[in-house]
């Protein structure tokens, strides 16, 4: 594990001792924690490009859906070499395979779709059934596989944030397949996945060890702080990205996340499980972003959206996340797309992490 001291050094040798210190004296020392850094990541990780045939009947059916569906993404190990330190991935609860095997779109239009691993039982990774579905790891396993071997080659790294969405929401599309529901064993076989993939505690960090003897995560969290960089260097984290209702079905009756493998955005900065934060707006929730880092919570926000920014090359989004302090900023264009415009999101200095604006450690 990497000590304080030479993570000091390196994070200084980044992007500057002075990034994150404020004018009045700070204490001797101040181990720099999660919460003080920031970096960029990306959203709906998984997706591939829609082929142009496909893409155009969306569009000739919404204009606006095909606009804000024409984006893609490299493999989830290129994006980590590139930089990203937050991954999304989309689930789709299949227990028995197949569900999603044979997607209306693609059949339609007779292009070719990878099929043979849909049979498979298992978490699915797709953005919308039927009409979205290419993925670049279509079985959940496989994505978590790639993230872990990245990670075991790369284990010098600021700490990784996975953002699940648990998928069951029917669309309007004539023909297409309704998801299974997440129920407690849905959310049961998914946290068991996750630790499959990642056992014991070497780099799994999960609600229990943040915890520690605290009662709740909110006092751990309000007492101690997130995990000192020393201890979160080379982890990975999940975080359940869903509303109320789907939160509480994940947290199975415990309100503290005992025994859970990813933290929730609880939505209550007062709950006993508040830890993490998803305020997806910077420019309309841009104060709240800024009170939950305040107040020692992980944000996570987004600096671009439906592909409008890339098309335009507006960065009043972008920039308002970097300033309000979100320590994990997502993005579709961590390249730009020239066609458009030069929109790009990265840090200044085009680094993969930075001190955070609002952080009031001075890395000493």
């Amino acid at each position: 594990m990497r000590p304080v001291s030479i993570l000091s050094a390196a994070l200084a040798a980044m992007f500057g001792l002075n990034a994150c210190t404020q004018a009045t004296p700070m204490p001797e020392a101040c181990s720099a924690r999660m919460t003080d850094l920031q970096t960029i990541g990306s959203h709906n990780s998984y997706k591939l490009a829609i082929p142009d045939d496909e893409l155009a009947l969306i569009s000739a059916t919404s204009p606006e859906w095909g606009a804000g569906l024409d984006y893609g993404h490299v493999s989830l190990s290129e994006q980590l070499n590139l930089g990203m330190r937050q991954l999304e991935l989309d689930v789709f609860y299949d227990p028995e395979g197949g569900r999603y095997a044979d997607p209306l779109l693609p059949k339609m239009m007779g292009t070719p779709y990878e099929k043979k691993v849909l049979d498979l039982p298992g978490f699915k990774v797709l953005h919308v059934q039927d009409v979205d579905p290419r993925s670049s790891c279509l079985v959940f396993k496989a994505c978590l596989a790639e993230i872990r071997g990245w990670m075991r080659r790369n284990s010098d790294h600021a700490p990784l944030l996975i953002l699940i969405n648990a998928k069951q929401a029917t669309i309007e599309v004539p023909g297409s397949v309704n998801p299974l529901s997440f129920d407690a064993a849905a959310f049961d076989a998914l946290d068991a996945e996750i630790r499959s993939m990642f056992p014991g505690s070497g780099t799994l960090l999960t609600p229990d060890a943040v915890r520690g003897d605290y009662p709740t995560l909110r006092e751990a969290i309000a007492t101690e702080g997130w995990p000192s960089l020393d201890q979160a260097w080379g982890k990975v984290f999940f975080a359940l990205d869903e509303p109320a209702d789907v939160v509480d079905v994940y947290r199975r009756g415990e309100t503290t996340l005992r025994g859970h493998a990813m933290f929730v955005n609880s939505g209550d900065p007062a709950a006993d499980d508040a830890a993490y934060f998803t305020i997806n707006d910077p420019i309309q929730q841009g104060d709240v972003i800024a009170q939950r880092v305040d107040a020692g919570f992980i944000v996570r926000t987004r600096a671009d959206a439906d592909t409008i920014e890339a098309r335009t090359g507006d960065r009043t989004r972008l920039d308002a996340a970097l300033a309000r302090g979100a320590q994990y900023i997502s993005t579709d264009y961590y390249r730009p797309r020239r066609e458009w415009s030069d929109y790009v999101a990265e840090l200044p200095g085009k680094e993969t992490i930075r001190a955070n604006p609002r952080s009031t450690c001075a890395f000493q």
